[in-house]
């Protein structure tokens, strides 16, 4: 007999809420309890197995990894068990009491940032165990560890504590019993059982046996199990692709493309990867890694082989089963193997060459891709890579000509006369673009410009300076001459020559004004309606980049901007004509304001700029 000693401990904060969210989800969704156990029962054999390839002794008599559902109405209860690795004491309470690696908290603030809770994507998050309070008011996790042989038994109502103790059990592995609430007796129905973990687990590689208690019948095997990857592709349904996409990737919609092919070269492999079509709540999370199981000769090996796929590809889920890679290779070993580096190059490739299909012949299909996954795709050119060219010709941009998210090649064939270089507006605020005084000139001549409203596009940018021999130049930064491209515009210099000397003496008291905060004054080209903006020099930061660090809170040395004065306009020749009647000091401070104001900076004395404003033009 083992003498117990129970051991009482309290959930880490951030899991307590958690418990409290599941247990307050949609009753719709709490099928996926059984999914999540079934998945982490998987997970457990894979990870047995994998050890097992090093240490030969592991397994002992029991080599046949499976997974076994039993169920009772009259006790009320649900019981999932595996023989895979098993936890000890010390990894129950990481795994269960404590989330180390934040995906609670995330979880619970992407459930936040949802308009309606979606608890099925728990699993993502990697604490999908916590499902099963979906269903239970209490839980136990007995638990058996392959290498020492400690066992333990976890329990818990969900509230706040859980308890620990020593206990016994013959075989290895875990078993989870579910005292299932009052209202959740649908799931003590075997068919019940059957038929979730037909629709969630049919593909998961190891045998689910469901055995009904109460009837003391035979045990049934449930899943196909068979490996997917490894089938003709004329012999697999497309809801066989369909479900294997949900159980792999965590995602519940339509794949928007699913890839099946072998590979057969110099490197062999086979591949089974997925273009989702919805995008995953922790797509732009730092610590979301890609979704790719890695597999030698139906082996799993890992599902954390970072080298497999570029980051920039991270919402692609698949499976990849090689046969040139060595079952006793370690997770340490995977890291810069020359063949994983072939792989990742082929499977890039690959789904590039999808993407660039989807873009030709399947247009709608595109668009939906572009609007969920053309953000993370841009990740690729800011990454040094081979496959900037390939990625360019796929990008798409709001313009300032037409409604139309248009490509490079498709902004080439709309440029103006005489125009020779690809002009761009970078800008995270998209209204702030279209309103803004940087746009006059280009609107009035007709030349297009690309709106670049993601934050990846300022970082970019910087690694491709042409495209097809044709130089990307940002409209708010440095000179703009466009005077000889597009249409023609009213010359104004005649009708500005009697104000000449006026507007030359503004510009000097601007100079001398401001030349603490400003680089430059200057007689703007840009501006056609608006009195005055800023811009960026030619060498320094773009506006909009110098945003964006400093909202990263990254350090960024202070850079004087050049302000652009419009001759023409009401308000400035008012003030050139009346520069003995205002205070030079304030009539600067005012313009800078307004300037920024204009840019979408926040003024520091607003309060000042009032008084400044009241005060000139009550005068």
């Amino acid at each position: 007999m083992v003498e117990k000693s129970k051991e009482n401990l309290t959930f880490q904060a951030e899991v307590s809420k958690l418990l409290d969210l599941v247990a307050n989800s949609l009753y719709s969704e709490r099928e996926i309890f059984l999914r999540e156990l079934i998945s982490n029962s998987a997970d457990a054999c894979e990870k047995l197995r994998y050890q097992s390839l090093s240490k030969k002794n592991l397994l002992k008599d029991d080599k046949d990894l499976k997974i076994n559902i039993r169920v009772s109405k009259k006790k009320k209860i649900i019981e999932i068990e595996d023989n895979g690795i098993g936890m000890n004491k010390q990894e129950l309470i990481d795994n269960l009491g404590t989330i180390a690696r934040s995906g609670t908290s995330r979880f619970i603030e992407a459930m936040k940032n949802k308009k309606e809770g979606d608890i099925s994507a728990i699993g993502q998050f990697g604490v999908g165990f916590y499902s099963s309070y979906m269903v239970s008011d209490k839980v136990d996790v007995l638990s058996r560890d392959a290498a020492n042989n400690e066992i333990n038994l976890w329990s818990s109502n969900g509230k706040e504590n859980y308890s620990i103790e020593s206990s016994e059990k013959e075989k290895r592995g875990t078993c989870i019993t579910l005292n299932i609430k009052k209202d959740a007796d649908e799931f003590l129905d075997s068919f019940r059982l059957r038929s979730i973990i037909t629709k969630y687990s049919n593909y998961i590689p190891f045998p689910i046996y469901l055995n009904d208690l109460d009837d003391k019948e035979k045990e049934e095997k449930i899943n196909e199990g068979s490996p997917l990857w490894l089938k003709d592709k004329n012999d697999i349904k497309d809801e066989d692709y369909k479900q294997f996409y949900n159980n792999i990737s965590f995602n519940f919609d339509e794949p928007l493309k699913t890839i099946h092919y072998n590979a057969e070269g110099v490197i062999s492999y086979r591949a089974l990867i997925y273009i989702p079509t919805n995008q995953p709540m922790d797509l732009f999370n730092a610590e979301r890694k890609n979704k790719i199981k890695l597999y030698v000769q139906k082996v799993f090996i890992t599902d954390e082989c970072d080298d497999i796929m570029p980051n920039w590809l991270r919402f692609i889920p698949g499976v990849v089963d090689s046969q040139d890679i060595s079952l006793n290779i370690s997770r340490e070993m995977l890291q810069n193997n020359p063949i994983i580096s072939k792989i990742k190059k082929g499977l890039t490739n690959k789904i590039l060459n999808e993407i660039e299909n989807l873009s030709k012949k399947e247009k709608t299909k595109f668009e939906t891709f572009w609007n969920n996954f053309g953000a993370v795709l841009k990740e690729g050119i800011y990454e040094q890579n081979d496959h900037h060219e390939k990625i360019l010709p796929l990008l798409r941009f709001e313009n300032s000509i037409n409604d139309n998210k248009i490509s490079l090649e498709e902004y080439i064939k709309i440029m103006a006369k005489d125009q020779k270089e690809i002009y761009y507006f970078a800008n995270t605020d998209k209204d702030h673009i279209k309103n803004s005084p940087q746009l006059e000139v280009f609107a009035d001549k007709k030349i297009p410009v690309l709106f670049m409203v993601d934050a990846v596009d300022e970082f970019w940018i910087q690694n491709v300076s042409k495209f097809k021999d044709l130089e990307f130049k940002s409209i708010t930064k440095g000179k703009v001459d466009v005077s000889k491209v597009g249409e023609k515009t009213k010359d104004k210099k005649d009708d500005n020559k009697k104000i000449d000397s006026k507007i030359k003496d503004l510009i000097n008291i601007l100079k001398e004004e401001l030349k603490d905060n400003i680089s430059e004054v200057l007689i703007s080209e840009r501006l056609t309606k608006s009195p005055i903006l800023l811009v960026a020099e030619e060498s320094g930061m773009d506006i909009n980049m110098e945003k964006l660090m400093k909202m990263h809170n990254q350090k960024t040395p202070a850079s004087k901007k050049i302000l652009e004065v419009n001759p023409s306009h009401p308000m400035i020749v008012n003030l050139a004509n009346n520069l003995t009647k205002v205070d030079h000091k304030k009539m600067s401070n005012l313009l800078l304001d307004q300037a920024n104001i204009l840019d979408g900076n926040i003024l520091s004395n607003p309060s000042g700029y009032l008084e400044n404003l009241t005060e000139i033009f009550i005068k």
